[in-house]
């Protein structure tokens, strides 16, 4: 079944969508429209939802924050139904052209990916609305092309996956771990308090929010390169953190998502 929630703060109509087949969804994906913009397009899964949803809204522009596919599942479908002018990282536009492929939990949650050969252009300065700016902002980290938008006068960031949670204790395979402290470290330079975050929005003390991830990340970098200079394994240092690995979701998930890759990554500094 799929899924939509729907609420708005201020000019900011928040679009969240999640399929599943059984009950309730596992997994939620938002949308933000803001005057005739639209940022990110949600999963595949839900296009039947998402399009019926934004059939009569105008959307002039489809801002993607990176091209993971619960993301940019439905641009194709939207940038054509609206005759829409779709802007995106130079990887994004690429990824967006090509296809990828996709794991099998992927499908499952997300649905299928097909390319998407119209128009798609890089982010200007800045991206104009009726009565906004908005200014993209590159994060890599997460993933290569990962870009958030701030409106400066309203002090709003529309964060993607930047965000997610404080705690985070896995990470994707492949995902990086300095590049997100730099990115995190980045963002704080600037002036905001909501977070229009991909999958947990923070209607307040956003900034507050995104500087305990930082802290968090910090710590945990810190901790585990302690443990490595004592000379432990990724498993003895995963004890001694008190961490545990879900062999079963690992194995549902094809691998592909894992503590054991978060520690990785923070002991690769050279990333």
């Amino acid at each position: 079944m799929q899924y939509l929630k729907y609420q708005k703060f201020s000019d900011v109509e928040m679009f969240r969508f999640g399929y599943s087949p059984i009950g309730r969804p596992w997994l939620s994906v938002y949308c933000y429209l803001i005057d005739n913009v639209l940022i990110d397009t949600a999963q595949t899964n839900c296009q039947e939802k998402v399009l019926k949803t934004f059939q009569n809204r105008q959307i002039d522009k489809i801002l993607l924050t990176h091209w993971h596919e619960d993301h940019s599942g439905n641009t194709a479908k939207l940038a054509k139904l609206h005759n829409a002018h779709v802007f995106a990282h130079s990887f994004t536009q690429e990824k967006l052209r090509q296809g990828f492929d996709i794991l099998p939990y992927e499908k499952f949650l997300f649905g299928r990916i097909k390319p998407f050969r119209g128009q798609v252009s890089d982010f200007s300065e800045f991206i104009e609305t009726p009565n906004h700016k908005l200014y993209p902002i590159f994060t890599p980290g997460h993933a290569e092309d990962h870009t958030v938008f701030l409106d400066k006068e309203n002090g709003w960031l529309f964060s993607g996956d930047l965000y997610v949670g404080v705690k985070i204790r896995v990470f994707r395979k492949g995902e990086l771990f300095w590049p997100q402290v730099e990115a995190f470290r980045k963002i704080l330079s600037y002036d905001f308090d909501v977070l229009f975050c991909g999958h947990h929005p923070r209607l307040k003390d956003g900034k507050k929010m995104l500087d305990q991830k930082l802290q968090y990340f910090e710590d945990f970098a810190g901790k585990t390169t302690h443990f490595h200079q004592k000379g432990y394994t990724i498993k003895e240092t995963m004890k001694a953190m008190r961490l545990k690995e879900n062999s079963l979701l690992k194995l549902l998930l094809s691998n592909d998502v894992s503590v054991e890759y978060m520690i990785e990554a923070a002991l690769n500094q050279a990333s």
